[in-house]
């Protein structure tokens, strides 16, 4: 650890609440649901290229976002486990499985497709099902909406921006002293 993780930690929270607002801003669904939402890409590949930095990063800086959205702040706290699970699970499933951030072969794409996947269906079952239902902000009619919304307007964004990202940086990331193989240097 060194203080350009901090920095790095730093740079994540501040670019993922400008790029997270302009996903809830530009797309919005309700209660920081959105149908193209933008933030996905800094929670994922800040987490695929800054291991632990990045996936804090992902967790916190919606709390930013959804309040420029106007998301209770009981509500962004609720989302946490989702935003986390989203941030760990493509880093955890690139440090696992030895992918290369630079997607050098079709089994990294199908590593980063998955794991995406994965973790956007959970955060799209924990967010609507437990917290916004949870609180009684959803009635069940709405509930396939926010769903489809969470997990789509992830999706999307993710596949449009990670790709692009992870393809086109990585080469460059890779070779800072920024970049974290393992999970904290």
């Amino acid at each position: 650890m060194g203080v350009i993780h901090i920095v790095i930690l730093a740079l994540l929270i501040g670019i993922g609440f400008v790029v997270g607002a302009f996903g809830s801003i530009s797309f919005p669904l309700g209660f920081g649901v959105n149908f193209f939402w933008t933030g996905i890409a800094v929670q994922q590949v800040g987490g695929i290229w800054f291991g632990g930095w990045g996936v804090l990063a992902g967790a916190i800086f919606p709390f930013f976002s959804n309040a420029i959205a106007g998301t209770p702040f009981y509500v962004s706290l609720g989302y946490v486990p989702a935003n986390a699970v989203q941030a760990f699970l493509p880093a955890w499933a690139f440090r696992r499985f030895k992918a290369d951030p630079r997607l050098k072969s079709g089994r990294d794409y199908l590593i980063l497709f998955l794991s995406m996947l994965v973790a956007n269906a959970f955060g799209a079952l924990w967010s609507p099902l437990v917290v916004l239902r949870g609180f009684g902000l959803l009635t069940t009619e709405s509930l396939p909406l926010f769903v489809w919304g969470w997990f789509g307007g992830n999706m999307i964004a993710g596949i449009v921006f990670n790709f692009i990202l992870l393809k086109a940086l990585s080469p460059v990331v890779i070779r800072t002293p920024a970049f974290v193989k393992r999970w904290w240097a």
